[in-house]
């Protein structure tokens, strides 16, 4: 009785704290490349960018910073990435909702659960469409963070271990 008593007063903390402490508080900043993208400063994607931190902070009002950046390779490929800070109680149920919200704007088909090798992240990718080709739409989403990526000319798989990398790079843990 003792060890179950033991186990169920520090182990279910522990459990469900963990990853809550580790994953948030948390800083965001797009870096200038990753892989072969560039993050691209023209006035249209610098206007396509601070239109999407406003959905963004429309969308999730609690942010607490918010970044969206457009990145390019060479060959054309596309990845426009956009999301935000903040802690976040639920955020299997708040991937679930980004691709619903996304849904209708992409016309996106049925989602797809990313095994992320995280506890408590958890990442959802859907194919669709935008400006007349195929997109997918992936979203990663933890205790601290969301983010959101549609890419251009990559498949479903490619695209989420994409969204991964990027999310490692822009999405940084404070320290003490």
């Amino acid at each position: 009785m003792l060890l179950f008593t033991i186990a169920c007063c520090c182990g279910c903390p522990a459990w469900f704290g963990v990853p809550m402490a580790t994953q948030y508080p948390v800083d965001a900043a797009l870096p200038a490349e990753v892989r072969d993208l560039r993050l691209r400063e023209d006035s249209r994607s610098t206007r396509t960018a601070k239109e999407l931190e406003a959905q963004v902070r429309a969308a999730h009002w609690l942010s607490e910073d918010t970044f969206a950046g457009v990145y390019t390779t060479p060959n054309g490929k596309r990845v426009t990435v956009f999301g935000g800070t903040g802690f976040r109680f639920t955020p299997e149920s708040d991937a679930e909702a980004e691709i619903g919200r996304l849904r209708e704007q992409y016309a996106l088909g049925t989602a797809k659960a990313v095994d992320t090798g995280v506890r408590g992240r958890y990442d959802r990718c859907a194919v669709g469409r935008a400006d007349g080709g195929d997109v997918v739409v992936c979203t990663s989403v933890d205790h601290g963070s969301i983010t959101t990526a549609v890419f251009t000319r990559l498949s479903l798989d490619d695209s989420a271990a994409l969204l991964s990398e990027l999310r490692t790079q822009i999405v940084t843990t404070q320290k003490g």
